[in-house]
C-alpha cells in the first residue's frame, strides 16, 4: 500500500490554480498559491515520517 520511500513532487492542484506536494508514499499537503510553500511542506513531510 503506502511505500517506506519519500520523494516528493510538487504538481497542480484540482482545479489548476494552485499547488500542493504529492509524496511517493501517498501524502498529500494543502493546496497553496506558491510552489516553494509546496516543497517546504513536503521537506516537513519527510522529516517527520524520518523522526518516527
Amino acid at each position: 500500500m503506502f511505500g517506506k520511500s519519500h520523494h516528493i513532487t510538487v504538481m497542480p492542484a484540482r482545479g489548476g490554480r494552485k499547488v500542493q506536494y504529492v509524496c511517493s508514499c501517498g501524502a498529500r499537503g494543502w493546496e497553496t498559491d506558491s510552489r516553494s510553500h509546496a516543497r517546504q511542506m513536503g521537506n516537513d513531510h519527510i522529516a517527520k515520517a524520518k523522526a518516527k
